[in-house]
C-alpha cells in the first residue's frame, strides 16, 4: 500500500509503464530483435510483449519500429 500512496499507481501498472518506455526506446533505436527485447524486459514470449505493447501504445512493436524510424 505504501508504494501506491507514493507513486500514485499500483506497482504492476508502474512496472508495465517502465517496460513500455524501455521497449519504445529500443524500438526507436536500432535495438535488439523483438524476441530479444521481450526476453530482456522479462516477458515470457514475443507474443506476450506484443500484446502488452499494443495494449499500452495502440501499435504492435513492429509497426511502432517501422513508423518511429
Amino acid at each position: 500500500m505504501h508504494f501506491k500512496s507514493v507513486a500514485r499507481v499500483a506497482p504492476l501498472t508502474y512496472l508495465t509503464a517502465c517496460r513500455m518506455r524501455l521497449a519504445e526506446r529500443a524500438l526507436r533505436e536500432d535495438g535488439p530483435s523483438i524476441f530479444e527485447l521481450a526476453a530482456s524486459l522479462g516477458y515470457a514470449s514475443e507474443s506476450a510483449l506484443s500484446h502488452a505493447f499494443k495494449r499500452g501504445t495502440g501499435d504492435s512493436p513492429r509497426t511502432y519500429r517501422t513508423t518511429a524510424r
